[in-house]
């Protein structure tokens, strides 16, 4: 097992980055250079004489490196045309016709995973049976109010958009959200039909380990056609050992079994989705994606553990991830590599380029509700009833203005190239590794700029070939 602290040890120069400004650039063995324009939000291949110019730069550094004048002069005039014919994109923001609701439908679950960020047992400290859906209904109508407001706002503001539709967005969570199913089905229909009144579009999202889905199950769900996310960290001698019952025996059968009966129905539902968590105990992406990729699922998601900062396991994990990315290019380029939703995240957004300031809604477009109706800015902080926001119908919107400023300036990325891309990183992350949300943590920008540069080499390969 790697020891947190042990120096990083492994070659990770496989790819080299230059940088100027807003202009970076990457070079892998002997393919030519491609660019990233972190405003304009486009890539392109750059010949070798602009390589040449730029200054050498790491995946590490966020300060621009100093040019002298004369370097400067010469890569502006190589650079100027490039970026005339770009079009200059502006930031994303959604604030006005969108918001994001996570639920926990009950803090009791019949696993018990390793790493569970929710107190270990589901229950982040407070073993809650079912949450009040007759206290939720009205907590349902104050949000979606509020969002209907912020569109008559935008509209009145700026003299446009008379028919802007809203976006309502429900996470179920747990525990194990389907161990009270009927809450779901409760909450998601009212909210469903408040929103047809109000021209507001709902969408939902259950976050499942899977092994509680039977057919009355999907019974109450299907109506809703919620997008159904497994928690699953890959075959069954990964999965029993990192996610097992509460009794200590395999939870992956049952799942699996879950699995099954909801892709007999699959077009009943939304997108289905596998999420598989990876750290120090488990870095092997490849093992996890070959076992995702014979499943009949539209995505699977593969992240690296919230509280985990050991930084070889980092760059394990790095490395496995770039190894998947070449199989999954390899076996169907651009569409089973999107079938990675890391990748899919990026190419929609070089597809229609945005400036991405904010990681998350936290504060802004994003609240949560735990199993006893308190209110607070982000699912991951429902164990901290110091950061409790609200309860029931009653929320102190004063405590969220801190959280305002979009979180590239609030994280103080105004200099990093991944920036708008990004948009900050998770605040809990963060918070987690170094002590302060607004504080990064090296593994974190590693990561995310390292797999960045993948995403670019992939988007590049796969326009130039249609």
């Amino acid at each position: 097992m790697v020891q947190a602290g042990d120096k990083m040890t492994l070659d990770m120069k496989t790819t080299e980055i230059r940088r100027h400004k807003d202009f970076v650039a990457f070079k892998k063995a002997d393919s030519a250079p491609f660019s990233f324009h972190s405003k304009n939000i486009q890539v392109a291949e750059i010949s070798d004489e602009l390589w040449s110019l730029m200054p050498i730069s790491d995946f590490s550094s966020a300060v621009p490196s100093e040019l002298s004048m004369s370097q400067d002069s010469d890569i502006t005039a190589l650079i100027k045309a490039w970026e005339q014919s770009s079009v200059l994109v502006m930031p994303e923001n959604k604030d006005h016709n969108q918001f994001n609701l996570t639920l926990n439908v009950t803090q009791l679950c019949n696993l018990h995973c390793h790493y569970c960020a929710a107190g270990g047992d589901g229950t982040y400290g407070d073993p809650v049976g079912q949450i009040s859906v007759e206290k939720t209904l009205p907590q349902i109508k104050i949000f979606m109010d509020r969002l209907r407001s912020k569109i008559s706002d935008h509209i009145n503001t700026k003299k446009r958009d008379p028919e802007l539709r809203g976006q309502f967005n429900i996470t179920f969570l747990g525990g194990e959200p389907l161990m009270y199913p009927q809450a779901i089905q409760l909450i998601g229909k009212y909210a469903r039909d408040l929103g047809t009144q109000n021209n507001i579009r709902t969408e939902f999202q259950i976050i499942t380990n899977g092994t509680l889905i039977n057919d009355q199950v999907l019974d109450l769900l299907a109506p809703l056609k919620p997008t159904i996310t497994f928690s699953l960290d890959g075959p069954p001698e990964i999965n029993d050992s990192r996610r097992p019952q509460k009794n200590g025996k395999s939870s992956t059968v049952q799942a699996l079994q879950g699995l099954d009966t909801l892709l007999a129905r699959k077009n009943e539902f939304g997108m289905i989705l596998m999420h598989a968590v990876f750290n120090r105990d488990h870095l092997d992406v490849v093992q996890t994606w070959n076992f995702f990729q014979k499943l009949n699922i539209d995505q699977m998601e593969f992240t690296f553990d919230i509280t985990e900062k050991d930084e070889v396991a980092n760059q394990k994990f790095v490395e496995s991830m770039k190894k998947t990315a070449e199989l999954a290019f390899a076996k169907g380029r651009e569409t089973e590599l999107r079938r990675i939703r890391f990748f899919d995240i990026y190419f929609s957004q070089l597809d229609n380029p945005y400036q991405k300031e904010n990681y998350c809604g936290t504060g802004k477009s994003l609240l949560s509700i735990d199993s006893r109706n308190n209110v607070y800015q982000c699912p991951l902080e429902v164990s901290f009833k110091d950061r409790m926001i609200g309860q029931g119908a009653e929320v102190n919107w004063n405590r969220l203005k801190p959280l305002q400023q979009p979180l590239i300036e609030l994280n103080h990325c105004q200099t990093c190239w991944a920036r708008h891309m990004c948009g900050g990183g998770c605040l809990f992350n963060h918070e987690s590794l170094t002590g302060d949300k607004h504080t990064k943590h090296i593994t974190y920008c590693y990561r995310t700029r390292h797999l960045l540069s993948e995403v670019f080499m992939y988007y590049k390969n796969s326009r130039e070939s249609e």
